[in-house]
C-alpha cells in the first residue's frame, strides 16, 4: 500500500489540482491510499511563509506525535501549505512535492512543480517539474448523468452554447466591463442561432456581475445560481468557450476540454500571465475574438499525465 498525504489551501482550484495528480499515480499498479488536510484560518493566511514554518518546527519538537503519520509521499498545493508540506516530511522522512511556488526552502522539496513562465524564479532546477498551464483533473470533465440533468434543463440544446468563463481581481490584475464589453457586442450581433452562459468565478466582483446581468440577452444564463456552480457540466456542453485573460486555471480547463477557446485580453493583468496567453495565441491554441466563431483543432492540455508519467517514474510506483 502506497500512503499519500495531500495538503492544501482553501482554494477549489488548489484541490483539483492536487487531485489531478493523485488521479493519474492512482495508475500504477500498486494500490494506494490517500489522506487530505486542509489548512486554513485568516491568522495562517496572511503569515509569511517562514514565519509558518518556525511555529510548526516549534509545534512539531513539543508534539512530535501529532504530526507523526505512515505515509509514502506528500504531495501539496498553495503557499500556506508548502511549510505544512516540509515539516510533516521532515517528521515523517517521507518524499514530498509541492504544486507552484513554495516560496519557502525550494531545495528541501523533492520535486516542485511549476509552470514555465516561473522557471526563471528558480536559480536551482534540478528538482523542477514544469507544466505549461495549470494541472486539470480530467475526470471532471467527464461529468456523471445524474449531475448533467440539471443543467440540460435549463440550457436550450437547439442553440449553439456559447460559455463565457469571468474570472476577476488579484493582487494584480483588475477586470472592468469595458475589457469584456467590446467583445460582448461582436459576440451578440454574430448571427449564429446561440445561448450565452456566463460563470463568474469566487473572484469575480460584484459590480462586475452586475453589469454583465444588465446587459445579457433574454436568454442568456448566468452562474453560479445561489449555491448551484456546474463549473465542469457547463465546460462538457458548450460548444465554445470565452476565458477572460486573467485566470490561467480557467484558460487550462478549457483547453483540457478540446473546446474552441477565445480569450478576452485584460488591460490590467499581471505580466507573467500575460505572456502566458500570448504564447497560447502565437501557438494558435487559442484565439482573440473577431466577431466570427471558428472551429479549430489543437492538441488538448494533459499536462496532468505528463506530470504523472515523471513522478511515477520517480517513485518508482
Amino acid at each position: 500500500m502506497f500512503k499519500i498525504l495531500v495538503i492544501t489551501d482553501d482554494k477549489q482550484s488548489s484541490i483539483n489540482q492536487c487531485d489531478s495528480l493523485v488521479r493519474e499515480l492512482k495508475r500504477s499498479k500498486k494500490k494506494i491510499n490517500v489522506k487530505y488536510m486542509k489548512v486554513t484560518g485568516r491568522f495562517i493566511k496572511y503569515s509569511p511563509s517562514i514565519f509558518i514554518y518556525y511555529l510548526l518546527k516549534l509545534e512539531s519538537f513539543l508534539f512530535r506525535k501529532k504530526f507523526e503519520l505512515d505515509v509514502d509521499l506528500i504531495i501539496s498545493c498553495g503557499r500556506i501549505s508548502a511549510p505544512y508540506n516540509l515539516i510533516f516530511k521532515k517528521v515523517n522522512n517521507c518524499t514530498n512535492c509541492h504544486i507552484l511556488n513554495p516560496y519557502i526552502f525550494n531545495r528541501k522539496f523533492n520535486k516542485i512543480i511549476i509552470p514555465e513562465y516561473d522557471l526563471k524564479k528558480f536559480s536551482n532546477k534540478e528538482n523542477i517539474i514544469t507544466t505549461y498551464g495549470s494541472l486539470v483533473n480530467l475526470d471532471k470533465l467527464k461529468p456523471k448523468k445524474n449531475d448533467l440533468h440539471k443543467i440540460k434543463e435549463l440550457v436550450d440544446n437547439k442553440l449553439k452554447n456559447i460559455l463565457v468563463l469571468v474570472g476577476g481581481d488579484g493582487k494584480s490584475s483588475v477586470i472592468t466591463y469595458s475589457d469584456l464589453e467590446k467583445v460582448l457586442i461582436k459576440l451578440n450581433k454574430n448571427k449564429i442561432r446561440k445561448q450565452i452562459i456566463f460563470c463568474f468565478s469566487r473572484r469575480t466582483s460584484k459590480e462586475l456581475q452586475n453589469k454583465i446581468i444588465e446587459n445579457k440577452n433574454g436568454n442568456s444564463l448566468v452562474f453560479p445560481n445561489n449555491d448551484f456552480n456546474p463549473y465542469w457540466e457547463l465546460l462538457y456542453i458548450s460548444d465554445y468557450n470565452f476565458v477572460t485573460g486573467d485566470s490561467i486555471s480557467m484558460t487550462s480547463d478549457s483547453l483540457s476540454s478540446g473546446k474552441p477557446t477565445y480569450v478576452i485580453p485584460i488591460a490590467k493583468v499581471k505580466n507573467k500571465i500575460k505572456v502566458f496567453q500570448e504564447g497560447l495565441i502565437k501557438k494558435k491554441v487559442t484565439r482573440i475574438f473577431d466577431g466570427r466563431l471558428e472551429n479549430w483543432k489543437y492538441s488538448k492540455f494533459n499536462e496532468s499525465h505528463k506530470v504523472g508519467v515523471i513522478l511515477k517514474n520517480y517513485l518508482k510506483l
